[in-house]
């Protein structure tokens, strides 16, 4: 191997490994941004419980927080979203308008799952929410604001959502609340639906992505070695003595 070729082998090689470390290393940064956000969301959830029912409840920035509110909910205002899965089974979450008792505020709640064969057509009818005044408790998410107002797919009469949007939203009930609820508990929520379980604040695959990129970064800086050491030349095995 000439003296030029074994130095570019050398800076690919160079720049290969430390690549592979330098995506080691920002997967260790994203497991340090998961760990923290979990800390603070574990933080939040400790808190007394924010009871919106209540008419002075500051709720402007309650994401995070566990929630109690009394009111009715609204079948005519709901929001179905498809893509999503059930004890392994695809259908829609759905989340229904929830007028909050002596205000005039609304709070979108994540009501439950329906099955649906596609994940993305609804059943011809889904279970309507418990009538007349009820309570509910869960944890408060912010809703998102997407480029795309939640990826709108409207198939056969129905209109279904990849997401939720806050633009959305808003437009539907300007008097919203600025989170959503999930429900609490593994039990049938109002109106018998499957309830969908939290997030699970774990640490994710991060750690797992860092170990593979630095494993990555030796195999690569091995393979230079090795080939710098044969000099470029592929090792032939013998032939075999007929």
């Amino acid at each position: 191997m000439s003296r030029s070729l074994r130095t570019l082998v050398l800076a690919l090689i160079g720049a290969l490994s430390i690549g592979a470390m330098l995506l080691g290393r920002w997967q260790l940064g994203r497991l340090d941004t998961r760990r923290a956000a979990n800390e603070a969301l574990l933080a939040a959830r400790a808190l007394p419980p924010v009871d919106l029912s209540l008419a002075r409840t500051d709720s402007s920035d309650i994401a995070g927080r566990r929630v109690i509110a009394r009111g009715a909910f609204d079948p005519a205002q709901q929001t179905l979203l498809r893509g999503r899965v059930h004890r392994s089974a695809p259908g829609l979450h759905v989340v229904t308008a929830f007028r909050i008792e002596g205000t005039s505020r609304i709070l979108w709640v994540l009501r439950g799952f329906v099955s649906s064969a596609d994940g993305a057509t609804p059943p011809d009818l889904v279970t309507p929410p418990v009538s007349g005044t009820a309570t509910v408790r869960g944890v408060a998410f912010a809703i998102p604001v997407t480029n795309d107002s939640g990826q709108v797919l409207r198939h056969n009469g129905a209109t279904t959502y990849r997401r939720l949007d806050r633009g959305v939203l808003a437009a539907r009930s300007p008097n919203m609340v600025d989170a959503y609820l999930m429900l609490d508990g593994d039990a049938s929520g109002p109106g018998r639906l499957p309830t969908v379980a939290l997030p699970a604040l774990d640490n994710g695959p991060h750690l797992y992505y860092a170990i593979q990129w630095f494993g990555i970064a030796l195999a690569i800086a091995t393979f230079g070695v090795i080939v710098i050491r044969r000099g470029g030349r592929a090792h032939v095995l013998p032939r075999a003595v007929p």
